[in-house]
C-alpha cells in the first residue's frame, strides 16, 4: 500500500487533472462561441458600411400585410435614388430610375433566409432570369458581431454576381425603400415606379413569374409569403 502523503500527492494530481480538462473544454466552448457569433472581422473592407444620400421621398414602411397584395401604398410611386459605395469595390454606386426595369434586393449577413435566398438569385441569374433586368443588391443591418459577418466575404463566396451597396450604420437606403424583414425585394417598372414588394423566402416559380413580367411590362402574379427576419 502506497504511503498516505504519496495517496495525497496523487489525489491531487488527479483532482488538478479533471478541474484542468473542464476549464479547457468551458474555454474552448466560449471561443467557438465567439467566433460563430462574431464572424471574421480580418476579412472585412474598410466599406462594409457607408455613407447613403438619398434623393427623392422616401417609401412608405412595409407592412407583412402587403405581401403579395395590391394594397401596398408603394406601388406605383417612384423610388428614392441612392447614392452610396460599393460593399465589393469600394466604389461610386447608384441606385435609380433609369429607364429598365429593375430589382433591388436588400439582405442582411446574419439573416438565415437571406443566406439561403441569395444561392437560389444567384443560380437564377446564371439561367438568365434577370437578363433585361438591372438588379442591385443593398447589404444592410450590417453588424461586426453577428455571424456570417463580413458581407462582402459572404456575398463574393457565393458568386454574387450584381452591384451591392453598403448601406449606412444607420440603415439609411433600407429606411428609404420602407424596410421591415429581411430579405427584402423591391421590383421597379422601367419608369422607376415601384411595381411589387415583397419579404422573405420567395419561391423560385414566382421569382420567375414576376420578373418575366417586370421584363414585359405586364401586371405582376402575387407571389407567396416566404419566411423572413425581423429588421427590429
Amino acid at each position: 500500500m502506497s504511503p498516505p502523503d504519496a495517496r495525497n500527492t496523487r489525489n491531487q494530481r488527479t483532482r488538478w487533472w479533471i478541474w484542468g480538462g473542464v476549464a479547457l473544454v468551458v474555454i474552448v466552448a466560449i471561443v467557438g462561441a465567439l467566433l460563430a457569433s462574431g464572424g471574421d472581422s480580418a476579412k472585412a473592407t474598410g466599406h462594409e458600411t457607408a455613407a447613403v444620400t438619398v434623393d427623392g421621398k422616401p417609401l412608405p414602411t412595409y407592412l407583412d400585410a402587403y405581401n403579395g397584395t395590391t394594397d401596398d401604398p408603394a406601388i406605383g410611386k417612384t423610388i428614392p435614388t441612392l447614392h452610396g459605395t460599393s460593399v465589393l469595390t469600394g466604389k461610386p454606386i447608384t441606385i435609380a430610375p433609369d429607364g429598365k426595369p429593375r430589382a433591388v434586393v436588400f439582405v442582411a449577413h446574419w439573416c438565415p433566409h437571406c443566406q439561403a435566398e441569395v444561392p437560389r438569385l444567384v443560380a437564377l441569374a446564371k439561367q438568365g432570369v434577370f437578363d433585361g433586368v438591372q438588379v442591385s443588391a443593398v447589404a444592410t443591418g450590417t453588424n461586426s458581431a453577428y455571424p456570417n459577418y463580413p458581407p462582402s466575404a459572404w456575398l463574393t463566396n457565393v458568386g454574387w454576381p450584381f452591384p451591392v451597396m453598403a448601406d449606412s450604420k444607420t440603415d439609411a437606403a433600407a429606411q428609404a425603400f420602407g424596410l421591415n424583414a429581411y430579405p427584402f425585394f423591391v421590383l421597379v417598372n422601367a419608369d422607376g415606379t415601384v411595381a411589387r414588394r415583397a419579404t422573405g423566402e420567395i419561391a423560385t416559380a414566382d421569382i420567375k413569374a414576376n420578373v418575366k413580367a417586370l421584363v414585359a411590362g405586364t401586371p405582376l402574379p402575387k407571389p407567396s409569403s416566404g419566411a423572413s427576419s425581423s429588421s427590429s
